[in-house]
């Protein structure tokens, strides 16, 4: 009787989160499979997701990723009592579950256990699927409590395993800087630097820049800070070092302000949807669809919906595959992101995630669900005018209704990368359907590696129209380039590479 009862209280709770769930949501693409407490995870209902994987820990098969997920929800609470008690359930059921140990090692180290905590940390090490991980909460630890040799040797290690990590650069730029090595610090902060334009990275480098006399450099790094990072607590800092200097002059790095967009703007035909095919050479490696799905209002703002999935040739796999999709919640008037929906199933990187663009907060946030389905969330501020790596396609018509060029930041990886457009009002023939017509040429670089190894330079032509629909596309990858086109008719119809 009580097995039933409680299968009864999860099917209300699911039944009740569902019917929240179907009113617009960014989840709704059906490949993605979610349970309904990952659902609530993905679109930050906290405690609708604590409680369906509390309910759900006597029927699931995979218990310590459900007691995992309920102990880290607990612990976001700052319940720590029911956290540890769902851990321990965790790693009885996994005492090597890595996300577990490495949850135990924080709420140990915040308890002011470090034995306990660096002794997590360590078995952490040992297992975890992202090692990088540990070893940076290791040396964070380590280097809040001043023991900076040993801080150094966590951190260099965990961007030894992924240079990409960011948040251990500006911790050993500022350990540098206290042991007084600043041309060390001058050196890892702009290695970091290549990689992401995090707010601590830019802050960090340009009082390394100062302290080791390259006061000009140090003058507009902390001038871009400023400027792309105006709600960071240490602005007040960066503007009294300007101030102390009597500078003040705005260095932006060629980034410039959006210019004011009204109702001219809002042009997206709802209901548009377009296969390209993609070609390497000329082998049909793959299919992109885009698609503008609605019109809808999104936290008091009116906003369309727009998807861009990218599916591989399937008698190609032996190379590659890729069957991933990206929905976005974007802005009529600006085409700024709100909220982005990624999930990826490219090669051997499997994963749900949503970003949100808080820009009334200046946070980016984003919240993860793993393949094997443990939870997790990481945060960065936000800097100005940010996009995701998908949306930029979409955000890139506004640009060509404009007839500007710009220098975008964008979102590949939770991190901060340039991609610059060119337009030079230059139109060029290209074929569609059969036909020759005139299209708006724009060019540029992304300055990043990004969705298959798209690198380097890139042009697009963009229909003469009031629609600006991409008519097709070439760019650098890291083996050649690959080219874009409209698929033809019979391609459209079929979509034979889509799942």
């Amino acid at each position: 009787m009580k097995r039933i009862l409680k299968n009864i209280a999860i099917f209300t709770l699911i039944t009740l989160c569902t019917i929240n769930f179907l009113d617009g949501s960014i989840l709704d693409t059906p490949e993605a499979n979610l349970t309904q407490a990952q659902k609530e995870w993905l679109l930050d209902n906290r405690q609708n997701a604590k409680e369906l994987y509390i309910a759900e820990l006597d029927t699931t098969k995979h218990k310590e990723v459900h007691a995992y997920n309920a102990a880290f929800l607990c612990y976001d609470e700052h319940d720590y009592a029911l956290a540890n008690k769902y851990l321990n359930t965790a790693l009885r059921a996994n005492p090597k579950y890595r996300p577990a140990l490495l949850l135990k090692a924080t709420i140990e180290y915040d308890r002011h256990n470090l034995t306990n905590s660096f002794n997590y940390l360590l078995d952490a090490i040992k297992y975890h699927p992202f090692p990088e991980i540990p070893f940076f909460h290791f040396g964070k630890y380590l280097y809040e409590r001043k023991k900076y040799g040993e801080a150094i040797k966590y951190l260099k290690k965990a961007i030894s395993i992924n240079k990409l990590y960011t948040f251990p650069y500006p911790i050993l730029g500022d350990i540098y800087i206290q042991l007084g090595e600043n041309d060390k610090a001058v050196n890892i902060l702009e290695k970091g630097l290549k990689y992401s334009f995090d707010a601590e990275i830019i802050f960090q480098l340009a009082r390394a820049y100062k302290l080791s006399g390259q006061v000009d450099d140090g003058n507009k790094l902390f001038s871009f800070f400023i400027y792309l990072y105006p709600q960071h607590p240490s602005i007040n800092q960066a503007k009294k070092y300007l101030a102390d200097q009597n500078k003040n002059y705005l260095y932006t790095n060629g980034f410039e302000p959006i210019p004011e967009r009204g109702e001219s703007s809002r042009f997206f035909p709802i209901g548009e949807n377009q296969v390209y095919s993609v070609y390497l050479g000329i082998i049909r490696v793959g299919e992109l669809n885009t698609e503008i799905i609605e019109s809808l209002n999104y936290n008091g703002n009116d906003a369309y919906k727009v998807r861009f999935s990218l599916d591989s040739n399937p008698a190609l796999e032996f190379a590659a595959t890729l069957h991933s999709d990206y929905i976005s919640i974007i802005d009529q008037r600006t085409k700024q992101v709100y909220r982005h929906f990624l999930h990826l199933r490219e090669n051997n990187i499997i994963a749900e995630k949503v970003y949100d663009y808080l820009r009334d907060e200046g946070k980016f946030k984003c919240r993860i669900v793993h393949e094997d389905g443990h939870i997790d969330e990481m945060e960065k501020f936000l800097p100005k005018n940010a996009i995701d790596g998908t949306s930029i396609l979409f955000y890139s018509r506004q640009v060509v209704f404009e007839q500007r060029s710009e220098l975008i930041l964008t979102t590949i990886d939770e991190n901060f990368v340039i991609t610059e457009i060119i337009f030079n009002n230059v139109k060029e023939p290209i074929t569609v359907w059969g036909n020759e017509e005139m299209g708006f040429l724009i060019s540029g670089e992304n300055h990043y590696k990004g969705i298959v190894g798209l690198t380097g330079r890139f042009r697009g032509w963009f229909r003469d129209d009031s629609t600006y629909i991409p008519l097709g596309s070439d760019f650098e990858i890291w083996v050649g380039r690959i080219s874009i086109v409209m698929a033809t008719e019979e391609e459209q119809r079929l979509h034979k590479f889509a799942r």
